[in-house]
């Protein structure tokens, strides 16, 4: 437990620090989520500018965002707009461009991938098998804002993919970073942890090798917005700014399970199926054995009818499906949703 003096220090602290994160050496995956404007991004940055500093060659950054215009708004201009101004002076930049690479004086400094054009960098030759050195990985802004455009990929699959073209299957001497501001709703990639964002503080989960922060908001930073446009605006409902997950909990279901009924399948893959219990609560499939099966696309190995799939649509959309929890049900819309783009 934090002493009454190290919980004033933190009320009064005005931006993220990353020290005590990258303090579990047993992770892998560090993950920040908080609202905007408190640091987060900026503390990365200043850390893999300082591994450059410290280890140059011995070290390789990428920065990853989901779309392609986001990349590209990164690298023009010499890349002013990915290392902010005050880093840029700290540590004595002079960046150029060249395609995805970014360059400090020559050498290479960074790369700058998208995330939706993962299927035409499947064959780019990120990985050297004989450099020993640190990988680090960031996913930046990995969680969509509230009102913009829904992916017709999924960005937890392309992540990945593109982390498994960077590091292969190293395991070692790689640190995965995770930036977000928290939202309306969890990503896909904080749900493949099984983790929402219903609380502040710090969350381990070893199993994963994940370590979470999922920021407080300081009296620091909301002093610093009172008054501000977005804060005149949008005042106290805007969870960018307020750090709250405002994801409904009224389809959540309590009770006891009794009877699998029904797989509903999205794909061949294991984890895009669904078992359904007592003919409408919906739970993420865990090996139960139905023989009522619903193929919610085609050459899926069973039965595809579009009267079925239909049905499953029209009772979704009735709110007669319940989930037995809160990450069974951003799943489930997930695929829903990506399936309605197609």
């Amino acid at each position: 437990m934090a002493t009454l003096k190290e919980k004033k220090a933190h009320a009064k602290a005005r931006f993220y620090n990353l020290n005590s994160l990258l303090g579990n050496h047993w992770a892998l995956f560090y993950v920040i989520i908080g609202s905007r404007m408190t640091g987060k991004s900026y503390a990365v940055t200043k850390f893999l500018c300082n591994q450059k500093k410290l280890l140059g060659a011995d070290v390789k950054n990428y920065w990853m965002r989901i779309s392609e215009t986001s990349t590209k708004a990164l690298l023009c201009n010499k890349a002013n707009k990915l290392v902010d101004p005050d880093l840029v002076r700290i540590f004595n930049l002079d960046l150029t461009t060249k395609g995805m690479d970014v360059y400090n004086k020559g050498e290479h400094f960074m790369t700058v991938c998208p995330l939706s054009q993962f299927g035409k960098l499947k064959g780019v030759g990120f990985y050297d098998k004989d450099f020993k050195g640190w990988t680090n990985i960031v996913l930046d802004e990995f969680q969509l804002e509230q009102g913009e455009k829904r992916t017709s990929f999924s960005v937890l699959y392309n992540f990945m993919g593109m982390c498994e073209n960077i590091a292969r299957t190293n395991k070692q001497k790689v640190r995965v970073f995770l930036i977000g501001n928290t939202l309306e709703e969890a990503s896909s990639i904080l749900k493949a942890f099984n983790f929402l964002p219903e609380k502040v503080g710090r969350f381990y989960l070893r199993s994963k090798r994940c370590v979470i922060d999922n920021i407080e908001n300081t009296e620091e930073y909301l002093k610093d917005r009172q008054g501000s446009i977005a804060d005149i605006l949008g005042g106290n409902n805007m969870s960018n700014y307020t750090n709250e997950l405002r994801q409904s909990r009224a389809l959540i279901y309590k009770g006891r399970l009794q009877r699998p009924t029904e797989i509903i399948m999205f794909g061949k893959e294991k984890d895009k199926w669904f078992t359904v219990w007592d003919d409408n609560i919906i739970r993420r499939y865990n090996k139960e054995n139905v023989k009522r099966k619903t193929a919610m696309r085609p050459y899926l190995d069973v039965p595809y009818v579009p009267d079925l799939k239909t049905k499953v649509f029209e009772r979704f959309d009735a709110q007669v499906y319940r989930f037995n929890n809160l990450v069974s049900q951003a799943f489930f819309v997930e695929q829903l949703t990506l399936l309605r783009k197609t």
